[in-house]
């Protein structure tokens, strides 16, 4: 994923757009592995899982969060949660991939 990430600041960047990537969260507690969980169980498993770690101040930055593949949104909602505690204004999220919600879920 930083691969990915770098991609998008380098083409942002030759835009005239002025970003820095920043590796702001870590997961703060063990979690349970996500596959086979509902969306339900998927937020519950995530629930205080991250928290901010980012080396430059987060308060009052637009951040925009990068995922590799979203499910359910678990890990997306997760992850602004906890930069927006740290003080972030989270603008927008992108994906590589997005996989079919299973009925039922």
């Amino acid at each position: 994923m930083r691969q990915t990430v770098a991609v998008a600041v380098h083409r942002l960047r030759a835009g005239g757009v002025p970003v820095v990537a920043l590796g702001g969260l870590r997961q703060c507690r063990r979690v349970a592995d996500q596959a086979g969980l509902g969306a339900k169980a998927r937020r519950d498993n995530l629930n205080g899982a991250l928290e901010a770690v980012a080396r430059a101040p987060l308060a009052g930055r637009r951040v925009v969060l990068v995922d590799d593949v979203v499910t359910t949104g678990a890990s997306l909602a997760e992850a602004a949660r906890a930069l927006r505690e740290a003080g972030a204004d989270v603008a927008a999220a992108a994906t590589v991939a997005a996989t079919p919600l299973r009925r039922g879920w």
